[in-house]
């Protein structure tokens, strides 16, 4: 072998060497879990606060004044969530922002609080649990008025971890 050729290898072995630190970074860098199923954590985001969700669909907006009869209509009812057993209740929606809702994974899991507002056209929903293994998870969701369901993010406080979710109106 001459020594331009162990040059080269040598360079090829060092391409291929950075090329392959570089995809093992790339796919490294994706740590927020979106399933149940992932498990690795790295780096943690806290949930985004109500207001940072955004609408989804281009049904047409809600105006900035909303009865709270109107989303009652709208909101009350059964909600089940797409990956499981976990369902939302709202029994009933209130003029001043508050909401009476529940929430069961199957059983009754302590909602802490329950509030509905809207931002520029949609209708956000909050829900903070406090209960065991769920002391402040949180979501944050959406009403898709075309679609009839309520979409957005779950945070897990205790695996510190956000999960995007949907839940459909249970019939």
């Amino acid at each position: 072998m001459t020594a331009l050729s162990k040059v080269g290898n040598k360079r090829m072995k060092d391409s291929f060497l950075l090329l392959s630190m570089f995809l093992l970074f790339i796919t490294a860098c994706n740590t927020t879990p979106r399933t149940k199923g992932q498990e690795s954590l790295k780096g943690v985001s806290a949930p985004p606060a109500a207001a940072d969700v955004k609408k989804k669909s281009d049904e047409p907006a809600i105006g900035s004044v909303v009865s709270a009869d109107s989303l009652q209509v709208l909101l009350k009812g059964k909600w089940l969530r797409s990956d499981g057993t976990y369902t939302i209740e709202i029994f009933s929606v209130k003029e001043n922002g508050k909401m009476d809702a529940g929430y069961f994974n199957p059983g009754p899991i302590n909602v802490d609080s329950s509030v509905w507002s809207v931002n520029e056209g949609n209708i956000l929903v909050e829900i903070v649990l406090r209960d065991a293994n769920y002391p402040g998870s949180k979501y944050n969701l959406i009403y898709d008025r075309r679609n009839d369901l309520l979409s957005g993010n779950y945070f897990q406080a205790v695996q510190g971890i956000n999960y995007d979710v949907i839940f459909t109106r249970n019939k």
